[in-house]
């Protein structure tokens, strides 16, 4: 190669390494430019499900040295660190599954979300305040439970609203019947069984959707599963944190001056040059008496333990002022009736999660019956069935219904003092977690199934002889039948047994309980 080629390759690789120079200054300068805006991050956080808790942005700028205590409090509350690794994976599972059922169904899980999430902001502040002393019948309580309640009727509303979805409506009304448990923060003494409850009325329909889904897309039975496991994972961490009722902070603050992460300005900080704040208020007149804090409960109780001093504080009254000694005085003072003195009204319970009364509904969807939410109806009809239609009963108090035709099934869910009158059944009568139920039959049905009721009344016919009855956890049946006389009209009624002995016996190598019932003579 000559001179003049290495010159030049030389002059080629001084550029080249001055570029390279360059360029990496430029990426220095760059990593060191922050690529997010404080006020983004801060919006990002604000939207982010469950990460209020861990010190984000959002408390106010007026008292940071509060704040920042009550945000320590919060992220360091044994109750809030149990609900991120107890119940958050079971929600995030939930709603994932739920993205790939059917966007109707993701909605809902949405909805469901924000209520859970409100629960999270409940659980927060009684980790952060004293429980007030009234109690969930305190009056800064309903303000506090308003955006749960609120959270709770929205999820609710997707099912009332989309009942022409015939494919979804059973899980829509899974997820419907079991969020209420999220109301758990407003139970006491005991919340664990409540959600019980919730999570048993979600299971009837989600064993409806298990029962049409397992042989076609069993990603649907899937889902179900996730929405019955949030359930329990919900139950199980308020039995091991809230047993006895939302725990509080006894050492904490007062609830009056708690601030949620939810209604907290934005600590973002205001432009350059801005108006400053105005100058605090002027304190009060030093004339200005402040009211006398009430007297506790303990300085009550030392009075009344004093003994016989307790009469040292008493007025003794004048002979010229007894009425047994002076009877013209009876006739001046009349002493007002107690009857007639106002008595105190009793504080009535909040209605803070109280959803509202639901409308009657009486509609066929596909061969589906359903008659729900009706109270004192004496007469409610259910006409033009087929031999191929259900008729499901829910939630119906006080009411006389009557189904016409011969129909595949009825089921009555949570019912309370109603009466169903019917013609014939191809396959069965259930009756699930009714009160006081009565139920006549003027044909035929192969089985009855009886599950959780207390109080229940079967009117069968001279037919109904070869029905099955199957009962489980269910007291004080009967069942009446035509006499044996043959009297028209005479019945005999015959009653379900409640008691059951069980004696165990070995048989070989086994151990066998042998159940007898219990009959009492006389």
């Amino acid at each position: 190669m000559t001179a003049s080629g290495i010159g030049n390759l030389t002059t080629l690789i001084k550029r080249l390494e001055a570029a390279t120079s360059r360029l990496e200054d430029i990426a220095i300068a760059q990593s060191s430019t922050p690529l997010e805006q404080p006020d983004a991050a801060a919006s990002k956080d604000a939207t982010t499900p469950f990460t209020k808790g861990s010190g984000g942005v959002g408390a106010p700028s007026a008292s940071p040295t509060s704040t920042g205590a009550q945000e320590s409090q919060r992220s360091e509350a044994p109750a809030l660190l149990a609900w991120h690794n107890e119940v958050e994976p079971a929600m995030w599972h939930y709603r994932t599954l739920s993205t790939q059922v059917a966007p109707l169904v993701a909605q809902q899980a949405e909805l469901v979300c924000q209520a859970l999430q409100e629960v999270y902001e409940i659980v927060a502040m009684a980790s952060a305040c004293k429980k007030p002393a009234q109690g969930m019948q305190s009056p800064d309580m309903p303000p506090r439970l308003q955006p749960l309640q609120q959270a709770l009727q929205k999820v609710m509303e997707v099912r009332d609203q989309n009942r022409g979805a015939r494919d979804l409506f059973n899980h829509l009304s899974t997820v419907s019947e079991g969020i209420p448990a999220a109301g758990w923060v407003a139970v006491e003494p005991t919340p664990g069984p409540y959600i019980s409850d919730m999570k048993d009325s979600a299971q009837f329909y989600a064993n409806r959707v298990i029962k049409d889904m397992k042989d076609k897309d069993t990603q649907h039975v899937q889902w179900v599963r996730s929405f019955m496991d949030l359930l329990e994972a919900l139950q199980s961490y308020v039995m091991a944190h809230h047993r006895t009722g939302l725990t509080w902070n006894a050492q904490g603050q007062d609830l009056a001056t708690y601030q949620s992460r939810s209604s907290a300005p934005s600590a973002s900080a205001p432009p350059p040059g801005g108006i400053p704040p105005p100058p605090p208020p002027p304190p009060p007149p030093a004339g200005a008496a402040t009211p006398a804090p009430a007297a506790s409960m303990d300085a009550v109780f030392n009075q009344i333990n004093q003994g016989e001093g307790i009469t040292r504080s008493l007025r003794k009254v004048d002979p010229s002022q007894m009425t047994h000694k002076n009877p013209e005085l009876r006739s001046s003072a009349v002493v007002q009736d107690a009857a007639s003195q106002p008595k105190p009204v009793p504080a009535s319970k909040p209605a803070s999660l109280s959803v509202k009364k639901r409308s009657p509904v009486k509609v066929l969807e596909g061969n589906k019956w359903t008659v729900e939410h009706f109270e004192n109806e004496s007469h409610i009809v259910v006409d033009g069935t087929e031999i191929g239609h259900t008729v499901n009963i829910f939630h119906c108090q006080n009411c006389v219904i009557e189904i016409k035709g011969k129909v595949n099934a009825v089921s009555l869910l949570s019912c309370t003092k109603t009466s169903v009158l019917l013609d014939t059944l191809v396959s069965s009568l259930e009756v699930t977690r009714c009160n006081s139920f009565a139920a006549q039959i003027t044909g035929y049905t192969p089985t009855i199934l009886i599950d959780s009721t207390d109080g229940g009344q079967v009117y069968l016919s001279e037919q109904g002889l070869q029905t099955e009855i199957i009962t489980a956890k269910s007291s004080s049946l009967n069942v009446s039948v035509p006499a044996a006389s043959g009297e028209p009209g005479e019945l005999e009624e015959i009653p379900l047994p409640e008691q059951i002995k069980h004696t165990l016996q070995r048989s070989g190598t086994k151990s066998l309980a042998h159940s007898e019932v219990v009959h009492h003579a006389g």
